[in-house]
């Protein structure tokens, strides 16, 4: 009899130690729509490989790396995360635009994240004049946003994590309401939103991390928005408890997300980039400019080439 209660217990002890093993470096709660992939993956992957196996799907990249980056040994890669609208506001077409765009630099000891503004003037490769950085995504799918951001700051991106923006929305029906601090009242798509706390859910999350138009800061309010609710939302899927939210929640990321990080993968960045929840947060400013009747962003030479200089410094490249 006794035993039979000590298996039982642990039995019990080990999966309670299981459950609470939280995956807390994943690229930081800053990750805007991204990060909340990945979190969710890494928290609940031991019962959920066959949703993380769902999500992966590898795209014909050259990083220009002389060698693959090994994750065994720990050494620093880089993430492009894209958010794209793609299924939202009733769109059907197979490539939107993406959205949200960052690039995630992750070492055994910090994560640095850069966001770049959706309407960063550059130029293409295949498409001549200027183009806004977001219509990568458009024209070329994942590959043309790989080449597109790595040409454009000059570093190799190893991997990407891409997320439907209809997916943040499945996620909060998934996991409830959270309250979020908010510093311009607005209204957006007929919700409107005090300045101070207000009330996030399935009904207006997407209107809240849309706008942009009745901002000051444009694009920059925006990305700031997102991640109030992205870490919002994190420190909610932290506190579920119950099962059957798992299963809703992993539904909604396995139906909106797509990687090519595998989950072999996920548990060797597990084991050896614990030290990446120090996150550095940083945005690639530009100046609103109109060229030829289009609005860009542009940003300055010196700018880009401090940021550039910064993200090689993290990944160890020349």
């Amino acid at each position: 009899m006794v035993k039979k209660d000590e298996n039982y217990q642990h039995r019990q002890h080990h999966s309670n130690h299981r459950k609470n093993r939280v995956w807390k470096w994943v690229l930081g709660i800053v990750l805007a729509l991204l990060l909340i992939n990945g979190a969710v993956l890494a928290k609940f992957y031991f019962d959920a490989k066959h949703s993380v196996e769902s999500t992966y799907t590898p795209v014909k990249h050259k990083t220009g790396r002389n060698n693959e980056v090994s994750l065994k040994k720990g050494q620093p890669f880089s993430v492009l995360l894209l958010g794209t609208d793609t299924g939202d506001l009733g769109r059907t077409e197979k490539n939107g635009r993406s959205d949200t765009i960052m690039v995630a630099t992750v070492t055994s000891k910090k994560t640095t994240l850069l966001s770049i503004p959706r309407d960063t003037l550059v130029n293409i490769p295949g498409h001549s004049g200027n183009s806004k950085i977001n219509a990568a995504y458009s024209y070329g799918g994942l590959t043309g946003s790989l080449n597109t951001l790595q040409s454009y700051l000059g570093i190799p991106l190893d991997h990407y994590i891409e997320v439907n923006m209809k997916g943040l929305q499945q996620l909060s029906a998934a996991i409830g309401s959270v309250e979020v601090e908010n510093d311009l009242e607005f209204t957006q798509s007929g919700n409107h939103f005090a300045k101070g706390k207000v009330t996030i859910d399935q009904n207006n999350i997407l209107a809240f991390s849309r706008m942009r138009h009745e901002d000051p800061r444009g694009d920059y309010g925006r990305q700031l928005r997102q991640r109030k609710v992205v870490t919002a939302l994190v420190k909610k899927i932290a506190s579920v408890r119950s099962i059957t939210k798992y299963k809703s929640i992993l539904s909604a990321i396995s139906s909106n997300m797509k990687t090519d990080i595998s989950f072999n993968q996920m548990k060797e960045i597990y084991f050896k980039y614990k030290g990446a929840t120090n996150i550095s947060q940083k945005q690639l400013q530009g100046q609103g400019q109109m060229i030829d009747g289009v609005s860009y962003e542009v940003v300055s030479d010196s700018t880009l080439n401090s940021a550039q200089k910064e993200l090689k410094t993290e990944l160890e490249v020349k």
